[in-house]
């Protein structure tokens, strides 16, 4: 079997290692990512650096960016050792077509979970008893004051990995339903929204602000969203494969279509909406990162005199609260954010604003 780094120069034949580009390598970088660990990465830097004495700062760069992936992947790696079928866990998520981001989280509550009962109670993930593991969710709500969310993730790797793969069931009904912190986000005004919009002057970056607002968007729904996606006419959005890779359609605001419209002119409807300014060594279509978008709103935010720390997911938060101040109903915005639950949509109750909604005070 050729190595990753023979594949890479197999990639581009005609091309000496003197001549691969920086956007070059990032590509074949990127398209392997799943199959990377910190050796394939060493080999292939080694490839240009020792074997052909070729530098290139694309390394250092990608090395940063994916230090995660590398400790991540190199934790897999050693815990598949004294672990026992934590690959048979990593590879049923993937079979039932979890997210690489969900497999990740669960992998490492799991690691987490095994770590501390090992130190703190002298067993281990496979022999804990239901007593052990009351100790445990104690110690993580009244010592590490663990989120809710968190806690949420150990439970269902706990039962998962000891139910379906382990086959040593355990039933942790005890901790279900703990309760939500009370977090809000962040909102906009309206106002601000129209100053944010004013202070770009990119087109792109402004048609990426628009739909993350004006459509109620996630960050990687708007990265990953398609020419073909998008219905002038009907002045709808299809998103595909979103949060639990649904599907669902949201509005599109007749007050961006005309821009839209030109910034999409001549594009064919394969293509991504939103791609970098420099194109992949392959010529392949690819989205842009999830950190350019939010790069270019703290931007946008800086410019326009706001001093409220935002996200895009912000935009999200701020296009159903005030869908919701204008009287739209509450199941209605439920779909069109694609919330499994209604209860995820009535935390915009909260956020309104009580006169811009109607709310009269009783005195």
């Amino acid at each position: 079997m050729p190595s990753i780094a023979e594949n890479l120069q197999s990639t581009y034949p005609n091309k000496s290692p003197k001549y691969i580009s920086n956007v070059e390598i990032e590509n074949f970088l990127n398209q392997n990512k799943a199959r990377m660990d910190l050796e394939s990465f060493k080999e292939i830097k080694d490839y240009f650096l020792v074997a052909h004495k070729v530098s290139r700062s694309i390394f250092t760069k990608w090395e940063e960016e994916n230090k995660n992936l590398f400790q991540y992947k190199d934790m897999i790696h050693k815990s598949n050792r004294t672990f026992p079928l934590l690959k048979e866990f990593e590879d049923l998520l993937k079979i039932r077509k979890y997210s690489s981001r969900t497999i990740k989280s669960y992998i490492n509550s799991l690691l987490i979970t095994n770590e501390n009962l090992q130190k703190n109670w002298q067993t281990d993930l496979l022999k804990a008893t239901l007593e052990d593991f009351k100790e445990y969710f104690k110690y993580l709500t009244m010592e590490k004051k663990s989120s809710s969310s968190s806690i949420r993730i150990a439970i269902f790797s706990i039962e998962y990995y000891r139910n379906e793969i382990a086959l040593k069931p355990i039933r942790l009904d005890f901790a279900y339903g703990i309760r939500k912190e009370e977090h809000l986000p962040t909102i906009f005004t309206l106002s601000e929204i129209h100053k944010i919009l004013q202070s770009i002057t990119n087109l792109k970056h402004k048609m990426m602000i628009s739909l993350l607002y004006s459509s109620g968007l996630r960050l990687s729904e708007v990265i990953h969203l398609k020419v073909k996606d998008i219905d002038t006419q009907e002045k709808i959005i299809m998103v595909r494969e979103g949060k639990g890779k649904k599907d669902r359609m949201t509005n599109l605001s007749e007050k961006i279509i005309s821009d839209l419209s030109v910034f999409l002119e001549d594009r064919k409807p394969g293509e991504y909406v939103f791609v970098p300014n420099q194109k992949s060594g392959t010529g392949k279509d690819r989205p842009l990162t999830s950190r350019s978008v939010e790069h270019i709103l703290e931007i946008a935010l800086v410019k326009a005199k706001i001093s409220k720390k935002g996200t895009p997911h912000d935009l999200r938060h701020s296009f159903a609260t005030h869908l919701l101040e204008s009287g739209t109903d509450i199941h209605l915005i439920q779909k069109l954010l694609g919330h499994k639950n209604i209860s995820s949509t009535t935390i915009y109750t909260k956020l309104a604003n009580p006169k811009v909604a109607g709310v009269k005070s009783p005195l």
